[in-house]
């Protein structure tokens, strides 16, 4: 109950409202192109996220190979480079779609 009573003070007040931010659009920007910059900005992370870890993936096939485990090392390395394929094929139909 203590919680409540400064937020519901606070919200009430004139400069609490002033304060108060709109989304972008909300204030007269479009809708779709929040939307795009979204989409592309998760697009990014996800292929930066896959591309970090494909690369990982290769440098651990290369220790692999290193150690003399030469099949256990090329699928990894077969794998990470497939991945990495498969991840700039997405990002690049996701850019064409979003309009990057």
């Amino acid at each position: 109950m203590k919680i409540w009573i400064p937020l519901l003070l606070c919200a009430e007040s004139p400069a609490a409202m002033a304060i108060m931010r709109l989304p972008g659009y909300a204030q007269g920007s479009d809708l779709r192109i929040t939307i795009e910059e979204r989409a592309h900005a998760i697009t990014d992370v996800i292929a930066l996220i896959v591309s970090i870890l494909a690369i990982i993936g290769i440098l651990i096939g290369a220790g692999y190979f290193a150690i003399g485990q030469a099949e256990r090392g090329k699928s990894y390395v077969v794998g990470s480079v497939l991945g990495l394929v498969l991840a700039a094929s997405a990002y690049g139909i996701a850019a064409l779609v979003v309009g990057a």
